[in-house]
């Protein structure tokens, strides 16, 4: 009986085994760690199969929104970058077609206080549009508050349109966004699990957090909507976090973006051809004029590229004097850690903070497993005493890089992320200033935090780091 069972698991892991050989693209590490276990441990890694390796949800074909968009965008002006600047500049536009956005009024917020009270002011004063696209989206007062102010706006004939990630808010139903519904906005999951009876489905998320309003001003970084981000969970306080606001011309980019998302799981073709009909509507033209040059990279599981990665090797690749991140997670794959360490050895001053809260246990042994690495190659690794959830890379304090992609492999690889890059110093600099803060509440890595690890956290680190790269 027993037999029977694993000779069955063995003949469709043999399947599977075909279908990723053949029909995935993959890094071979990643394909051998997948074929190994499927071999082995054939009813252990059918299940995981199911969880962690689904054919992500093809898009429809969105070409008018790309037609509509470069035709209408052409305001651009002579501006002379550096020579490493426009390198990535280049490389982003020729690599994965991000086009330079020159003009930009912005704000920069670093915890959740100040960019929900902004958020709710500028949905407030909204007048057609309000469009949002969330990784979590929590049932507590802070996620209360936005659904009846959407709700409200709805009610006044303002257009409301919202996507949550079904695993982000596993537990929350739609019928936590009724009220949004019966004042006729519209709510969406994305990516419905694949065993719908337990919600178990933990590959491709949508991790990215959109707001356009008005088609006019834009919201992107590493918060979602939950009391966390304001410091309130005593779990996870004091909390750190990177998000923009920007009022100017990438703002179209982020409406692409999120209609791209949206028509992945609207269910409602009326509202697909109410929104094809009206496209002056959503993308309204910018009278901004203050110089802020900025590209938007969306990268995800729809891509055969590793589009944000890339970008960031690149980003490094140009540094001679200074490499800032901050990341919740660091698990890089061989590239970007060896890019790293090139430049530490290089003279570059590389610094990476991470925090000393975990959210994920394994996630954070993952990370750690990586500090006597870094150390050996002369990076400054610190702790920040708190929850750091900024996401951001900071070059010679000349250009950066904020949104919502992680250092991991689920960032790189498996989720659908959005991040913004930056080419003024003005903004790098408020950016690199909130590194210098964040410094004050930091313990400095040496030699004696791997020394004093107990074996039991060694063993930790060593098998979540081996099984990292299908988690």
């Amino acid at each position: 009986m027993i037999t029977g069972f694993f000779a069955i698991f063995r003949m469709i892991n043999l399947i599977l085994i075909g279908i990723l050989i053949f029909y995935k693209r993959k890094d071979p590490a990643l394909l051998l760690a997948w074929i190994l276990l499927l071999l082995f441990l054939p009813p252990v890694g059918f299940v995981m199969y199911l969880l962690f390796e689904r054919t992500p949800v093809s898009r429809k074909k969105l070409l008018f929104l790309t037609e509509y968009t470069d035709q209408r965008l052409e305001r651009q002006i002579d501006y002379q970058f550096s020579e490493c600047v426009a390198s990535v500049i280049a490389f982003n536009e020729i690599y994965n077609g991000s086009r330079l956005f020159m003009y930009h009024d912005w704000m920069y917020f670093a915890d959740g206080k100040s960019k929900y009270d902004q958020l709710f002011i500028d949905i407030e004063q909204a007048t057609q549009s309000i469009h949002l696209l969330y990784f979590i989206v929590r049932k507590d007062e802070v996620g209360q508050r936005l659904i009846s102010l959407l709700a409200q706006k709805a009610a006044e004939g303002v257009e409301v349109r919202l996507v949550y990630d079904s695993a982000g808010c596993f537990g929350t139903t739609l019928k936590f966004f009724d009220s949004i519904i019966k004042a006729g906005g519209h709510v969406y999951k994305f990516h419905p699990p694949t065993l719908r009876l337990i919600g178990l489905n933990y590959n491709y998320r949508n991790h990215r957090k959109i707001v356009v309003v008005d088609g006019r001003i834009g919201y992107l970084g590493g918060m979602n909507v939950g009391k966390e981000y304001m410091s309130l969970d005593p779990n996870y306080s004091p909390w750190r976090d990177a998000h923009l606001r920007l009022v100017g011309d990438a703002v179209w980019d982020l409406q692409h973006r999120f209609f791209r998302d949206y028509f992945m799981v609207c269910e409602d073709k009326r509202d697909e051809v109410h929104i094809q009909s009206n496209l002056d509507h959503y993308f309204t033209a910018s009278l901004v004029t203050t110089i802020c040059p900025i590209q938007i990279v969306s990268d995800g599981p729809d891509t055969p590229t590793d589009d944000i990665k890339l970008a960031f090797v690149k980003m490094m690749q140009t540094a001679t004097k200074s490499i800032r991140i901050q990341t919740p997670y660091f698990i890089p794959d061989q590239l970007f850690l060896e890019t790293l360490k090139i430049a530490a050895y290089s003279g570059v001053k590389v610094e990476v903070m991470i925090p000393t809260i975990a959210d994920h246990h394994y996630v954070y042994r993952t990370t750690t497993s990586f500090i006597h690495e870094l150390l050996e190659a002369n990076i400054d690794v610190y702790l920040y005493k708190g929850f750091l959830h900024s996401k951001i890379l900071v070059i010679d304090d000349e250009i950066c890089t904020v949104g919502s992609t992680n250092i991991d492999q689920r960032s790189f690889k498996i989720n659908y992320e959005v991040n913004a890059f930056i080419y003024d110093q003005l903004l790098t600099h408020r950016v690199s200033h909130q590194f210098d803060k964040d410094l004050e509440n930091c313990l400095l890595v040496d030699e004696s935090y791997e020394k004093n690890k107990s074996w039991v956290v060694r063993l930790e680190e060593k098998v979540y780091r081996l099984v990292s790269m299908i988690l």
